[in-house]
């Protein structure tokens, strides 16, 4: 049988078509804007990624510009230039800083309210920074221009001074480091980070040094150093407020738990151990040959410094001073004073022993310029050598008037609730300070230990501030975004 042509069946294909057609468009519309976004998302993932690293790359050029020119640009901050180049007040932003990533600060440049700051780009603001001269050389340097001529990367920086801590009598600064990416501040990578400082010094005093290992076992085993000032109406001395010029020393190891608040150097590669939390040395640390100089005493036997003859023994059974000279052995009775006060030469003894928990020796008052030197082989008490601070007593004298060398093999205890002060000299045996004992002055042994609640401080009068040398950086934190 002959079909009919139906032309609504006609319309109804061609409609069909027509959809077919639109919906294929669609879909090839969506694939294409999705491949763009995806090329678009894929280029921008690209470039915040070559901006980080160049912004890391950046930073960690900056910091080695910094520790490369530590020598150039320490001396801005050593105690004889600091006051002259800086001023320390308040956090207040520089009038020196650009508009963008202003940052407060405490130290701007002297007689100013300018921020200490190098960049290389002047969205920042105009860099301003002292010229120094070289601490080895003496030649002259200019941070500004080097660090602005400097091949940092491709991105942008900024070193400003947001503050400096004193210490040893001069100053460790600390640096903020602000690095972008590209010449639009409001586009790109940001990154900021905060270097510390450690000044490099070198030692000027005895302080204290064993020999083969000095420790500091306990976080509460802090060092500090005194200045002593006399006054000549009352004839005593003062002792003033904690300063940071202790000095802690060993050609050997040396393994230290608290605050040392000065200088810890040895002279044994990678000798120097820090343990934390507390374990740190405020005026840097050196490891290696030639980080100091000290070296015990040479010393003879109590024969041989008394070879042309002796007082024979002494025993204390009142109390009484004692004139200087060579004795055999001393026996302090108990709750009997023995008084060392004959500045006329040294005393020396074979033993010193303590016949009792109140025995003891004292010094009296020495006058200033004068000074107290005793030599002994032993000083016992309960059987050994041990040097208690009840029984030591120099309380109205600094300690830099008291000398002691101890010229035994078997080891020296220190400790007690008291204080003392002395020099202890220790040449051929180790010196353990123990207890709750504040021992001022300064000891040198074969091994020093120090433990449990036990500190150690130096008397400034027996050396110089140490001499400032250099300066090592530390990246402490880093923080990165995209703006």
């Amino acid at each position: 049988m002959k079909k009919q042509y139906n032309e609504n069946e006609e319309g109804y294909v061609l409609v069909g078509v027509m959809l077919m057609t639109a919906l294929a468009l669609l879909v090839t519309s969506g694939m294409l804007d999705s491949a763009a976004s995806n090329t678009k998302t894929r280029a921008l993932v690209t470039t915040q990624a070559d901006n980080y690293y160049q912004v890391e790359q950046t930073l960690n050029n900056v910091v080695g510009w910094l520790q490369s020119n530590s020598k150039n640009i320490v001396t801005a901050f050593n105690a004889a230039n600091f006051t002259a180049n800086f001023d320390v007040g308040n956090p207040a932003v520089g009038d020196n800083e650009g508009q963008n990533f202003e940052v407060p600060t405490m130290v701007k440049m002297a007689g100013t309210n300018d921020s200490v700051m190098l960049s290389n780009n002047s969205f920042f603001g105009q860099s301003a920074f002292p010229t120094t001269t070289n601490i080895d050389s003496n030649a002259a340097f200019n941070p500004v221009t080097e660090f602005a001529n400097a091949d940092l990367g491709e991105a942008n920086a900024r070193v400003i001074l947001v503050w400096a801590r004193q210490t040893s009598q001069n100053y460790e600064p600390i640096f903020r480091i602000d690095v972008v990416t590209g010449n639009n501040p409001d586009r790109g990578v940001h990154s900021y980070s905060y270097v510390y400082s450690t000044l490099v010094t070198s030692n000027s005093g005895p302080g204290f040094f064993g020999r083969d290992s000095f420790t500091a076992q306990s976080p509460n085993n802090d060092c500090y150093s005194y200045q002593y000032v006399y006054d000549a109406g009352s004839s005593t001395w003062s002792r003033g407020a904690p300063r940071s010029n202790c000095s802690v020393n060993s050609d050997g190891s040396m393994n230290i738990s608290s605050k040392i608040n000065g200088t810890a150097n040895t002279n044994l590669n990678n000798g120097l151990s820090f343990n934390p939390p507390g374990g740190d040395a405020s005026g840097g640390a050196c490891e290696g040959a030639g980080c100091h100089s000290m070296s015990l005493p040479v010393v003879g036997t109590w024969a041989s410094l008394c070879s042309g003859g002796h007082s024979g023994d002494v025993t204390i059974t009142v109390n009484q001073p004692l004139a200087a000279g060579c004795y055999r052995d001393l026996l302090i009775n108990n709750n009997k004073t023995v008084t060392f006060n004959d500045h006329s030469g040294p005393y020396y003894f074979r033993n010193i022993e303590y016949g009792g928990n109140n025995a003891e020796i004292s010094y009296g008052t020495i006058p200033s310029g004068k000074d107290i030197t005793v030599y002994t082989e032993s000083i016992k008490a309960n059987g050994s050598n041990h040097i208690n601070g009840k029984k030591f007593i120099n309380a109205s004298s600094a300690p830099h008037q008291v000398k002691l060398y101890y010229l035994g093999t078997d080891k020296l205890t220190m400790n007690g609730n008291v204080d003392m002060g002395a020099i202890v000299y220790a040449p051929n045996a180790d010196v353990d300070v123990l207890g709750n004992f504040n021992f001022y002055g300064a000891i040198q042994a074969k091994n020093l230990y120090v433990g449990g609640n036990a500190r150690i401080n130096y008397d400034e009068s027996l050396g110089g501030v140490p001499v400032l040398s250099d300066m090592n950086f530390a990246l402490k934190q880093t923080s990165q975004r995209y703006r």
